[in-house]
Order: structure tokens, then sequence, then C-alpha cells
């Protein structure tokens, strides 16, 4: 099925509003102290991944990495912190970005990180710019994935590393774009070499767990949001029917040739 959303609609509405403190709780519930609460993540991602995040992507001081879909900014902020790197943070969303600049203004680190609106397949970067180039749960949203890769393959530096983590589909989910059971033979043809696409533990109960608690707190997130809660419910429920049709959620790291 063809997939007509208009994404950057959709992410600049999300993006828009504040984080929601209901679903920080119930992130909170399902990850404990994995959960990295203070930096409003939109996705899936923990500190322990983080941190294997910084290992991977293997930055020097000053380094640039472009961090790809960065939404309100808190996980990439946190990864460029920590190694030390300069950050371009780019999305589609200008709300998104916006939200990001503030985060950055309130962490002191405005003065090494830049936002600008862009894509997967149109990354605003020079050719070769780039020592890292992260993406945290925004791959599946680009539509044509090869095309994505080969963009970041031209925005690294030769020997620079892509860090990503999203999910490999066994079968097309509905309104999504089009996705792929096996992202290694893209990154090949784009002229990486592969060295680790490692399973996330136990991201399949997580996500069944927090879809649960999501439907629980319909409620909750309606007076939140203030959307109908039959809008809020058909939401939950769409997402988690994207599961059914998830292979795995991977770890990608991958260095250009």
């Amino acid at each position: 099925m063809t997939d007509e959303t208009s994404w950057t609609e959709v992410f600049t509405t999300v993006f828009e509003a504040p984080a929601s403190t209901v679903e920080a709780r119930i992130w909170a519930a399902v990850y404990g102290d994995e959960y990295p609460a203070e930096l409003e993540p939109y996705s899936f991602t923990t500190r322990s991944e983080l941190r294997l995040v910084v290992d991977a992507l293997a930055l020097s001081h000053d380094d640039l990495m472009v961090d790809v879909g960065c939404g309100r900014g808190g996980p990439g902020l946190w990864v460029a912190a920590a190694a030390g790197a300069s950050l371009l943070g780019v999305d589609i969303s200008p709300t998104a970005l916006e939200a990001a600049r503030q985060r950055a203004a309130a962490l002191g680190l405005d003065d090494r990180s830049t936002y600008a609106e862009g894509s997967f397949d149109s990354i605003p970067a020079a050719t070769s710019s780039a020592r890292g180039v992260l993406s945290i749960d925004a791959l599946l949203f680009a539509p044509d994935k090869g095309a994505a890769l080969r963009e970041i393959a031209r925005v690294l530096a030769p020997g620079g590393r892509l860090v990503a983590t999203t999910w490999d589909y066994h079968t097309q989910p509905v309104n999504r774009p089009p996705q792929v059971d096996d992202h290694r033979p893209l990154l090949a043809e784009a002229g990486f070499r592969v060295l680790g696409y490692d399973e996330t533990p136990r991201w399949l109960e997580n996500h069944r767990e927090l879809d649960a608690l999501m439907l629980d707190a319909v409620d909750d997130l309606a007076v939140e949001s203030g959307e109908d809660p039959d809008d809020v419910r058909a939401g939950i429920q769409e997402m988690d029917a994207t599961v059914e049709a998830m292979l795995r959620r991977v770890l990608i790291v991958a260095e250009k040739a």
C-alpha cells in the first residue's frame, strides 16, 4: 500500500506541542532507569544504547556529526557532548528544529550545534564533511532507503561512520513508507562496510508493553493533547498494528569505504 502521508505535516504538528508527560511516565514504567527522560527522546533509545552509539561513532574532538531526523535534539546533543563533537541536526519539521535549538541553548551547547531543515535524501551538508552520521529511529520514514544511504555516504568522509537504529520489516506496514527486510545489501551498495548489525534486546516485548499501557492511558493522553479519545485510541492501535510487520529493531554500525 502506497504511503501518501505528509510526514512533514505530521511531525511539525507533533513537535509543535510540548513533550508528553503521560508518554514519559509510560516509557519510564517500561524502561525504568534506562529511560533518558531528560532528553525527551521521541524514540525507543535507552541510556545504554546511547553509550554504545558514542563508542561506535568513534569521533574525535571537534569532528562534525550529523544527526538526521534529530527531532527535539536530545539524543544527538547527548552523543555530541559525550564525544566532544560539533553537531548539525537535520529534520523535516521546523518545530522540531526550533525545540532542538532551544534545548542546545539551555544546555550551553549552541556554540557547537547548528540545525537546518533537510531530509534523508537531501542533507544540507557538504560532501565528505562529516566524520559521523547518527539517526535514531528515523530511517524508517525515508521513502527510498537506498537513496537515503547514498546521501549519508555522500556527506561522510572516507572512514566516517553511520550509526543508526531502525527496523527491518517482513511485510509492508500500512500507512508507512516502503520498508526493507534487511538494510545490509543497501549499505553495501552505498559504499559502506557493515561493522555491526545487532538486534535490540527485548525490543518486541517492550513495544508490546508500551502499546498496552498507552491504550490504558487513552483518556489521560486525550486530556493532555486536547484530541478526541477515539482518535487517540485509533492512532495507538495503528502503531500497534505496524509491529505485526516488524522483523527486528537493529543498531547499525557501518563505515564508509
